[in-house]
């Protein structure tokens, strides 16, 4: 039956016990040689001597538009390795009659609205993970990882200083970031190199600016980062104990409940780390995006939780059509037997290193009840050896998932190669082992009417790509992609894909062009092609695209783009029933941003396309933002949408097509009204209204054939919507208020609109809580 996935977090809970109980001992007693530095006052005035002696890096070039000439404003990176951490010194230059846009916005907000500078910092210099430093002149922070060149990821939240000054013609941004708080490869030498980028953005005319002149759009970005030489100091371990205790109200089934668990991070060298957690909470203070698909393919969601997002970029390695080898929400998904939307977790234990030039790491998550019920234990392994222009690295990955009597391995080698400035080679090498064995296969032999035996199956599978990256940072840029899954490759145990059984050519240029003068001050233009077909030899739909991203000197942004989709069939809507064969169909799609007027700022946007038999879709969008004060910014996103022709599994070759209305509405609110302290509303709800306009089968060959079967109209009311508030008590230790209300409802044969709808979508309320959550750092 259709259905949309619905994905909430996990909680978690208790076993490995032991070995963490030990590991605290031995961290205690660490702690003890644990000593603080702080030769700086990191108060942003940039005064102290130690200054002097800073890397300058004053060769600053404008990438957006991709120029790379001389910055409208002067900028200046400072680079100072002091015994407690790395420090970071912007001087920016910004006369007065330049307007500085400064609103205050939460950590690690998507969007940081105003006047920025950021500092990503590679500190083995091997372009295998980076991480990002950005503040705002409003004083909001983001950080995060990069890895696979140039994916971002801001789960990652470290402990790190900063502070914002201003003058009448310059503003300062100082950042200090422990050594404690980062990962590297230790060495007994008094320097070691490191890789530096930092960039700024003039919100008011919508201009970047970086040092070294390269961008974060290219296929090769942490490769090209600056190498600098700094010095280098003597380790000193580090201990982070961070206990929790969270009071859970459940308004629905009217009881309240505790957790409590604690993430352990103990840093003995610059070599070794080792972290662990008990009882890790799920992350219940960060909501998921509101998300109706009835798509085949699994939607992603982010992961917040501490211990797998520390130290877990090592384990970050990403394929083609959006694989992931390690996607850490498996581990406390929904239980394999079905009972619950989420597993508990006992304890996790992590261990990342390096000997020489090797980076090595391991994990180990064990779910609750994973002898005696449904739980699952993952395990990861991983080495990389990088090099001068190479790189060859192992990940592999097991998880044994005793309810279904199955049990996953991977092995992936991966490699990279770089001859020379202007080009690079990368790819994979994956095999996957899925063994199956006991009671599903017994019953799938008493279903058959055969005597029940004990049943054993293993399955293998294959994943190889390669990707070539020519002029890599220049203006015009070339990618190409081969990819080939075979029918039996599996990586849903502990990793992410899309599907297997295909043979995908992957072609993209795009062109930076900058204008001297004129209204357009500079433009992306993208053309974006891939062929495909499955393992059987059937042609799937391909792809042809071109999309223009304009900036204009007024400040003014446009993006369009036309997408062209060939004739083939789709063998996954049906879910394993055969293959459905469907037309060609065009696309476009533009929108458009307006500059800052004010204390508003727009965003307006249209896409017309074809997801069914023959007629078309189209949505509209109106995107408004509102700064009445520095400390207080509101959006809404309204995205209104009509569907004459809407194509939707129903069960087995049965589909119905569809005339529908959708609204998709998305309000925002944020205040900061002191530093510390911010209240965030997030209130999301999904409404769609879907009468039948005829229903199909399709024969042998996948055509679609009308069909007399009864189908059924249906509606859905999805609502998402949580309160926050956030008070920063220090590094790592926080206080959480959290109300939060939602639910999913499908109703078949229901007759109400959308605007119905949203007016009954109080009706909805699968989850209705109120929570407290204390996050300390001892």
């Amino acid at each position: 039956m259709r259905t949309a996935p619905v994905l909430n977090g996990a909680a978690p809970r208790t076993p490995l016990a032991t070995i963490l109980c030990a590991l605290l001992l031995l961290a205690f007693v660490t702690i003890c040689c644990t000593t603080a530095h702080a030769e700086l006052v990191i108060d942003g005035r940039i005064d102290e001597p130690e200054w002097q002696g800073a890397t300058v890096c004053k060769d600053w070039q404008r990438t957006l538009p991709f120029a790379r000439d001389q910055p409208r404003y002067g900028n200046e990176l400072h680079i100072l390795s002091t015994e407690g951490g790395l420090a970071a010194a912007f001087v920016i230059d910004q006369p007065p009659s330049e307007r500085r846009i400064k609103p205050r916005t939460p950590r690690d907000s998507e969007r940081l609205i105003g006047d920025t500078v950021s500092l990503m910092v590679d500190f083995d210099a091997n372009a295998q993970i980076g991480y990002e430093f950005t503040v705002g002149l409003g004083g909001g922070i983001r950080d995060g990882l990069i890895t696979n060149q140039n994916k971002f990821d801001r789960d990652w939240d470290g402990a790190w200083q900063h502070a914002v000054h201003e003058t009448g013609q310059q503003w300062f941004v100082e950042i200090f970031i422990p050594w404690s708080s980062i990962s590297m490869r230790g060495s007994g030498a008094d320097t070691r190199t490191i890789g530096v980028y930092g960039t700024r953005y003039l919100f008011e005319r919508g201009e970047r600016y970086a040092c070294p002149g390269i961008t974060s759009e290219a296929a090769v970005f942490l490769s090209d980062f600056q190498r600098i030489e700094i010095s280098q100091h003597a380790s000193v371990a580090s201990l982070d104990v961070v206990p929790y205790g969270t009071l859970i109200s459940d308004f629905v089934d009217d009881h309240t409940r505790f957790k409590a668990g604690a993430d352990i991070n103990w840093k003995a060298s610059p070599n070794l780390w080792l972290s662990a957690t008990l009882n890790p909470d799920f992350g219940q203070v960060e909501s998921d995006e509101l998300v109706v698909d009835f798509s085949a393919i699994e939607v992603v969601f982010t992961d917040k939780r501490p211990f797998f997002t520390e130290n877990q970029g090592i384990f970050d390695l990403r394929t083609p059509t959006n694989g992931q080898l390690v996607y850490t929400r498996r581990i406390g998904a929904a239980a394999d037997d079905g009972s619950a939307a989420s597993s508990d977790i006992d304890a996790a234990l992590k261990l990342t290193g390096t000997a020489g030039q090797l980076v090595y790491g391991g994990f180990v998550a064990q779910e609750h009840d994973y002898r005696n019920g449904a739980g699952r234990l993952f395990a990861a392994t991983r080495l990389a050896l990088p090099m001068d222009h190479a790189r060859i690295g192992y990940l592999g990955t097991w998880a044994d998932r005793p309810f279904l009597d199955r049990d996953a391995l991977v092995n992936a080698v991966d490699y990279e190669l770089t001859p020379s400035e202007d080009w690079r080679i990368s790819g994979q090498v994956i095999r996957s082992d899925i063994g199956t064995s006991g009671m599903n296969l017994m019953d799938l032999a008493l279903a058959r009417g055969t005597e029940p035996a004990r049943f054993e199956e293993n399955t293998h599978g294959y994943e190889s790509w390669l990707q070539a990256d020519f002029n890599r940072s220049s203006p015009l840029t070339h990618t190409m992609k081969l990819l080939y899954i075979d029918d039996s490759f599996d990586l849903n145990d502990l990793g992410y894909m899309e599907r297997n059984a295909l043979k995908q050519v992957e072609w993209e240029t795009n062109l930076r062009v900058a204008s001297d003068g004129g209204r357009v001050s500079g433009e992306t233009q993208r053309l974006y092609t891939f062929y495909r077909e499955n393992t059987d030899g059937q042609r799937l739909q391909s792809r042809f695209l071109l999309s223009r991203d304009v900036s204009y000197a007024s400040a003014w942004k446009a993006f369009q783009e036309v997408r062209y989709v060939t004739s083939g069939v789709d063998d996954l809507i049906s879910r394993g029933n055969g293959p459905v064969r469907l037309d060609e169909r065009v696309s476009a799609y533009m929108d458009i941003t307006t500059p800052r007027y004010g204390d508003w700022q727009f965003t307006l946007g249209g896409y017309l396309f074809q997801q069914g038999v023959e007629d078309y879709s189209g949505w509209l969008q109106f995107l408004a933002a509102w700064y009445p004060t520095e400390k207080l910014t509101l959006r809404v996103d309204l995205l209104p949408q009509y569907s004459a022709d809407w194509l939707v599994w129903e069960d087995s070759n049965l589909f119905g097509s569809y005339r529908a209305k959708r609204f998709d509405y998305d309000f925002r609110l944020d205040w900061i009204p002191a530093p510390r302290h911010e209240l965030r509303v997030k209130w999301q709800w999904i409404g769609i209204d879907a009468d039948l306009r005829s229903a199909y089968r399709t024969d042998a060959a996948g055509n679609l054939l009308p069909s007399s079967d009864p189908v059924a109209p249906f509606t859905v009311n999805n609502l998402g919507l949580q309160i926050r508030y956030r008070y920063e008590i220090g590094p790592m230790s926080e206080l959480f208020l959290v109300y939060a209300r939602g639910g999913y409802n499908f109703i078949d044969e229901d007759e109400r609109g959308v605007s119905q709808l949203f007016r009954d979508m109080t009706d909805v309320r699968d989850a209705d809580q109120f929570l407290i959550k204390l996050r300390y750092k001892l």
